[in-house]
């Protein structure tokens, strides 16, 4: 096998950010291009089930080992805030999670803040899926 390519963490976490369940993401160690499986995909443009069981090709974490829920409530816990920090533990809870939280995020003028603070985490997520599946990485933070 091939020496493993370089990828940027900031290429992997925004693959991360774009996780779904209805998608599946393979990074080729080879070429670094970030390939999709998804049922949506046209005939012609589905990549090869067979050629993905290649060791060339490593699988990004899902949507559910992200744990977006888990970041959000991270995110909550360092709000120095209190009377924010409760608005957005409230928002948290029972169904609809995701839609209160980032409405309540706006509410409460911490969107920005939300958005680094999750860059921040999928760069982490990136350095740590490299590392467990020895990829060469580096970090290219654009100014």
């Amino acid at each position: 096998m091939s020496a493993k390519k370089t990828v940027c963490l900031e290429d992997v976490a925004q693959e991360l950010d774009m996780a779904n369940d209805e998608i599946d993401i393979y990074y080729n160690t080879e070429t670094g291009e970030f390939v999709y499986d998804s049922p949506y995909d046209m005939e012609e443009d589905k990549p090869d089930l067979e050629e993905l069981a290649d060791e060339k090709y490593i699988g990004l974490p899902s949507q559910y080992e992200l744990n977006g829920y888990g970041m959000m409530r991270d995110f909550v816990e360092g709000v120095s805030d209190p009377h924010k920090q409760a608005l957005l533990s409230v928002a948290l809870e029972g169904k609809g999670a995701f839609r209160r939280f980032k409405d309540t995020l706006h509410r409460v003028d911490l969107t920005k803040e939300w958005y680094a603070f999750k860059a921040q985490a999928l760069i982490e997520k990136a350095r740590e899926w490299c590392e467990e599946n020895e990829i060469p990485c580096e970090y290219k933070k654009t100014v």
